[in-house]
Formats: structure tokens, C-alpha cells, sequence
């Protein structure tokens, strides 16, 4: 039965999942000149005698108190409170009123009450895959979410909340949402985080088949030791790489083996076995050198994979492109002219493929050379930076920091930090700056 009721006497509801209301004004103004149209469903206030709460037309309670009006037509029903909030969380989406993240609370709040991601998924008409995600975005800081949504320039979206959804750790994931700058580096911190989690899964696999085979940890010495003439590496392991099933090096009784995690290998290393003679000061200054040398090398390699992975997730799509690239394609331009690239339609197809051309098969050539004809103009940029700087050297004799070329290296940094790219760790940063201990001379007895 319908009956009128004094606005005073009417609540907005306190669990309603609608925090923002718009075009009150307009309304107020229909309501004034027509009065209210469609009467709103209460129930009665637990909390307080002879008042109600509006489950259906929150929005018309307050455009109708904006008119200056003092009664409005209301049904008042009977419903428990996990019914109230399903009604308020239906009408609402039906009319499109509902923002994602209040949709997510909202089915929050229904699932504390009781109900099933199949049940929310069918009375809603969203897919689980849609329901599920919306209450893992319920999860996170909503205060947190709440200022990056305001913070000027964020702009994040649902992809960027989706991506979050890959850390398992809902503590880490709010950490990232804290951390970031901008919505760019919510994508880079989740792919860094992901690949971080892999290397400790594949070093842990690995430690354990070493230990298995009779293999123990090398002692703390060997890390500051393994740049001297003093270790030999046997094998190295990879932990971006998936790891063997089967560790064929075992101890052979007559030398002691031993692993030791560095940068992101384990390596599997021996005493080196006694000169005939006793080298001399020299040689050992040169061959501390040289191992020195390789180290870098070997660091500034795998830095240029990185890079050239973050530039084909950028083409892939899954970094969302540069709004303004006039500034970027500046700076790519200096790296490309200070690197002296020389570039040729191999390289670039050798890019795509992750090997030189020559070594792939016909088909393959022919589907990387229809991507870079596909690729816009700074894609291609990107790609010829990198040729530029894939092989460049960050020494000068005899281990000394090339000053030149790190700074080139860092500005084509500085444009991948646009999008959203970070150092993986601080070595890489000391690496272009100079300041790595490798780059440190060590004193020979």
C-alpha cells in the first residue's frame, strides 16, 4: 500500500552502495513542477522509532528535500537486510548509476551477508569472471583507491586494477597501488613482482636439486672472490629460465662443488686449481681485470633482454602507449645519434624474433617482417634505441666506467620510465652510473 510519508521521517540508507549522486538539481526542479512520480520503497529503521530507510530512490529523497517538498509517496516493505542491500545494488546497475568500484563494494557486502559468487553472478546478470574481479578490486585499500582515483594525472582504469589481480598478495598489492606514480607503473611493478616471484621459485627448485646432488652453498668469501683467479665456474643456471628437470654435474669425490646465488644465476663454482707457478702481481691485476670485465658484460647483457622484453610488451599492447610523444621521441632520436646505430631491415626483424634472421626458419621471417610493417612510429623508435644500444660497452680499459655511454643508456631509461619501467635492482643503476663495485679496484697480495 502506498502512503505518504514526511521527508523528515525518511533516511538515506546507510549501506547503500551509491556514494555519488548526480543531476539532484534537474530532478529538483521536475519534482517541484510535477511532484514525485514514482514512489519509493522503505523499510522501517531498526535504529530509530516511527522513521524509515530508503531502499529504492535515494536519489529522489534528496532531490525531493532540494525542492523544498515534505511528504512523498512510499511502499513500505518488508525485507531482511541481505535483500535490502541485493534491491539497492539491482535498481541501482539497472540504471546505470553505479561506479565499478561501488559496484564492487556493493557485491561485497552481499557476499558478507551470505551469498555466492554464482548467486550475485545470475541476479546481477555479470559473469562470474566479471563478479569475481569486482570483489578483488572490494579487497583492496578502499581509502587507498579512493585518493589515487583523485590524485591528478593517475587516471587509473580497470585494466591497470586487473592487473593487480596477478600478485597473489593482497598486502603487496596494495603496496604497489601505494608506490605508483602514475597508473603506467602499476603494470611495470605487477610484471617485476611476477618475474621477481619466479626467480625465487626456480632458485628454490634449483637449491634443492643442487643440495640433492651433494652440492653445498660456496662460503661467504667465495661472492667477494668469484671477480679473482681464485673460483671457476662449472655451470650457471639461469632463474628467468624455467630449470632442468635433471642436474647432471655431481661431486666427483676428488673436488669439493659449490652453489652461489648471484645477480640472477646460480652458478655452480670450484677452487680454482693451483697455478704451476706463481703468478705475478700483474697477472693477477689482469686476470682479477678481465673477470671483472665479463661480470659487467654479462649484467649489461641481460639488462638489453630486459629492455628489449619491455619494448615488445609495449607493441604487444599490454603498456598502454605515450598520450604526448614529441618530448620521448626526442630523447630516443639522441640515443640513436650519440650510439651511432647503423640500421638495417634485419635488425629490426631480428628484434622481433629474438635471434638474427638468419637463423630462423622462412615462415618465421615472414611474420616478424609483417609486424615491424605494422609497428607506428615510435615502436619503431624504441626498437632502433635499443639496436643502438644493445652491445654497448660500459667500461674503457682497463675496468673503468665509460661515462659516455652509461649516460646514453640511462636517457633511453628515462624514456622507458614514461611507461611505467623501473631498475630491476639497484646494481642496474650503478651499472650506467659508475658506482658499482665492479667497477672498484681490488688489491692483490
Amino acid at each position: 500500500m502506498i502512503q505518504e510519508i514526511e521527508l523528515s521521517k525518511l533516511k538515506v540508507h546507510p549501506r547503500n552502495v551509491r556514494k555519488t549522486y548526480k543531476g539532484i538539481d534537474e530532478l529538483a526542479e521536475s519534482i517541484k513542477a510535477q511532484g514525485i512520480r514514482q514512489n519509493l520503497t522503505v523499510v522501517k529503521n531498526p535504529e530509530e522509532d516511527d522513521t524509515y530507510l530508503v531502499v529504492i530512490g535515494n536519489r529522489r529523497l534528496k532531490a525531493a528535500i532540494k525542492a523544498g517538498i515534505e511528504t512523498a509517496p512510499c511502499e513500505v516493505a518488508e525485507m531482511d537486510e541481505k535483500e535490502q542491500l541485493e534491491t539497492m545494488l539491482l535498481e541501482n546497475m539497472q540504471r546505470d548509476d553505479l561506479t565499478i568500484y561501488e559496484q564492487a563494494q556493493g557485491f561485497q557486502m552481499v557476499l558478507d551477508l551470505g551469498e555466492t559468487e554464482e548467486g550475485i553472478a545470475k541476479k546481477t546478470g555479470f559473469s562470474k569472471t566479471t563478479v569475481r574481479r569486482r570483489l578483488n578490486i572490494a579487497k583492496l585499500d578502499q581509502k587507498l583507491l579512493q585518493e589515487k582515483q583523485e590524485e591528478d594525472g593517475f587516471q587509473i582504469s580497470l585494466t591497470d586494477l586487473y592487473e593487480l589481480e596477478k600478485i597473489k598478495s593482497l598486502k603487496k598489492r596494495n603496496q604497489i597501488l601505494k608506490d605508483a606514480r602514475n597508473s603506467r607503473e602499476i603494470t611495470s611493478s605487477v610484471q617485476r613482482i611476477i618475474q621477481e616471484e619466479k626467480q625465487k621459485a626456480n632458485e628454490k627448485k634449483i637449491v634443492a636439486m643442487l643440495k640433492k646432488n651433494g652440492i653445498e652453498e660456496a662460503p661467504d668469501k667465495a661472492r667477494q672472490e668469484i671477480y679473482t683467479s681464485k673460483w671457476e665456474t662449472v655451470k650457471s643456471y639461469s632463474l628467468r629460465e624455467e630449470p632442468p628437470k635433471k642436474f647432471d654435474v655431481k661431486p666427483d669425490g676428488k673436488e669439493k662443488l659449490y652453489y652461489l646465488k648471484y645477480w640472477s644465476e646460480v652458478r655452480i663454482i670450484r677452487k680454482a686449481k693451483k697455478q704451476k707457478r706463481e703468478l705475478t702481481p700483474e697477472e693477477k691485476r689482469r686476470s682479477e681485470r678481465d673477470s671483472r670485465r665479463k661480470k659487467i658484460k654479462a649484467m649489461a647483457k641481460e639488462m638489453a633482454t630486459c629492455r628489449r622484453d619491455f619494448i615488445m610488451d609495449i607493441i604487444a599492447g599490454k603498456i598502454k602507449p605515450l598520450e604526448n610523444t614529441e618530448g620521448a621521441m626526442l630523447s630516443l632520436w639522441k640515443v640513436i645519434r650519440k650510439s651511432g646505430a647503423y640500421l638495417t631491415d634485419g635488425d629490426f626483424i631480428g628484434f622481433i624474433l629474438g635471434k638474427k634472421y638468419y637463423n630462423a626458419e622462412e615462415n618465421e621471417i615472414q611474420e616478424a617482417k609483417e609486424t615491424v610493417e605494422r609497428l607506428n612510429a615510435m615502436e619503431q623508435t624504441l626498437i632502433a634505441a635499443y639496436i643502438g644500444t644493445a652491445d654497448m660497452e660500459l667500461t674503457e680499459w682497463p675496468v673503468k666506467h665509460n661515462e659516455k655511454n652509461g649516460k646514453i643508456l640511462q636517457e633511453f631509461y628515462n624514456v622507458l620510465a614514461l611507461y611505467g619501467h623501473t631498475y630491476s635492482s639497484d646494481n642496474e643503476f650503478k651499472l650506467l652510473n659508475g658506482t658499482h663495485e665492479l667497477y672498484t679496484e681490488v688489491e692483490i697480495d
